[in-house]
């Protein structure tokens, strides 16, 4: 079995650049859940922020080893747990 006590999930927006976090689970609807998992952001995948804009509206991060750029709707809409908090 898999639990996961104690472990509240972030959203990528939530992230400071240098960040590095798991994709835990992609909450948005299609076409846009399909637009990520294209581009390999899907759940288990390693995520880093690079960049994001002062007004934190576009991030860039790096999924797995492909460089991303996310609007501020698609980083709310993906669900992560930073990587010192792996409980599996």
């Amino acid at each position: 079995m898999n639990f996961n006590y104690g472990v509240i999930l972030k959203k990528v927006s939530d992230l400071k650049i240098g960040d590095e976090a798991i994709v835990k689970k992609i909450i948005a609807k299609e076409p846009v859940k399909g637009r990520l998992s294209a581009m390999g952001i899907i759940k288990g995948a390693n995520v880093k922020v690079l960049k994001h804009t002062l007004a934190k509206q576009t991030w860039d991060i790096l999924a797995n080893s492909t460089k991303v750029g996310l609007r501020e709707e698609e980083a709310k809409n993906i669900l992560v747990d930073n990587m010192d908090n792996k409980n599996e």
